[in-house]
């Protein structure tokens, strides 16, 4: 994805509607962490009647906050803008794949209310806001216990030395539903990106934190908190549009957990990074510059970012992957694949990712290349000659 990754398959499980919360009681301490019986309690009708005391947040938001939300939403909404535009659907061959299964999975139990209140507030977007205005602060770790620190760590060395592109203004960024729990950080976020007071923020969290210790929302460490992986930069915002943030690249907890869960999670991590990066590039060489913003048009940056991480994954001076992990590979790119024809946020179908990935795969391995990495503007080039081929009708 190009500002946020693989949310499709997200689109495909939840409704589209827009989240958000506000207030009921602090735990006793005043730790910002509510009391256990809290989530024993709850009811359907405290449900609606937290609804109705808290604020509309998705109204509220200021110009930096509309601006970040904006980009979020093209990449999770389904919208009419641009239907005549949509390629034809019934002459495609695409069906919902095991990832997107697994986040429908995870929704197991929330009611139209708890979508409704989610949306009213925001709540999905807490974790992206944070770690995009905050991330990093000091270390970071990868993964809810950082089990991919390392292995992140060292393909973003890698990817930096492998492209033409100087990439070392580039700051990767972890993105963890805990933080949710950290009234600091919360208060602070909410307040630049809703154009609220501290008090009130603090009401809001002190409320959110309690709804969501209901172990469905395992306080905000359910995977749907963090069902993404991020790249941000200002290079394409209007005068006075910037958030004055450098570049970036967010890695979120849940995108990596559903990724493992579906037995994915030797290759994913560094696949999805290399895909982040791949929109980097895509920054560097202008190729936002004129976005339409069309289904089409996203779904060609975003196969483009696929390509783009496919090359260095399978390049014998890459991670140089090879039989079963390439087909992994091929496979990550498939799961994040989607049918949202009409959408703005339109990925690619399943098909046309994996596709692209195998389109990548021979291009690395090409013979001649094995000693020589081609500049990403070429890359680019050849993809974007090869595109009509692999977005070609199935049926």
């Amino acid at each position: 994805m190009r500002r946020r990754t693989l949310t499709t398959a997200l689109a495909l499980a939840l409704p589209t509607a827009v989240f958000g919360t506000p207030a009921l009681a602090k735990s006793p301490s005043g730790s910002g962490t509510p009391a256990a019986p809290a989530a024993a309690n709850w009811s359907a009708d405290r449900t609606r009647a937290l609804r109705a005391a808290l604020p509309d947040l998705r109204g509220r938001r200021t110009a930096a906050g509309a601006r970040v939300a904006a980009q979020l939403d093209e990449e999770r909404r389904v919208d009419a803008i641009g239907l005549g535009r949509a390629i034809d659907g019934s002459q495609y061959s695409c069906a919902p794949t095991e990832l997107s299964a697994y986040v429908r999975q995870q929704t197991k139990g929330w009611t139209d209310e708890d979508f409704e209140i989610l949306d009213q507030l925001a709540v999905l977007d807490w974790p992206t806001y944070q770690a995009l205005l905050f991330e990093p602060s000091g270390s970071q770790y990868y993964g809810r216990s950082g089990e991919y620190t390392k292995e992140l760590e060292k393909t973003f060395g890698k990817l930096q030395g492998f492209w033409d592109l100087d990439g070392s203004d580039i700051h990767l960024a972890a993105m963890h539903g805990a933080v949710i729990q950290d009234d600091a950080k919360m208060v602070a976020t909410l307040t630049f990106a809703f154009e609220i007071s501290a008090a009130e923020a603090q009401e809001i969290v002190d409320a959110v934190q309690e709804y969501l210790h209901q172990p469905k929302f395992d306080d905000g460490r359910n995977p749907l908190f963090t069902f993404n992986a991020f790249a941000y930069s200002d290079r394409t915002a209007g005068p006075g549009e910037g958030l004055g943030v450098p570049d970036k690249i967010i890695m979120g907890d849940g995108i990596l957990e559903g990724m493992a869960a579906i037995g994915l999670g030797d290759v994913a991590p560094r696949g999805i990074l290399a895909h982040e990066y791949g929109h980097q590039l895509q920054y560097r060489l202008g190729l936002f510059d004129d976005h339409a913003r069309t289904p089409e048009a996203t779904r060609e940056t975003e196969l483009e970012a696929d390509a783009l991480a496919g090359y260095y994954l399978s390049h014998p001076r890459g991670e140089r992957l090879r039989t079963k992990r390439v087909e992994a590979f091929i496979r990550v790119d498939h799961e994040v694949g989607d049918c949202s024809f009409t959408s703005n946020g339109h990925h690619g179908t399943p098909d046309q990712r994996a596709a692209t990935g195998r389109w990548a795969d021979g291009l690395a391995n090409e013979k001649g290349a094995k000693g020589h990495i081609l500049p990403a503007r070429t890359v680019s080039d050849a993809f974007r000659a090869a595109l009509p081929a692999i977005v070609a009708p199935t049926n």
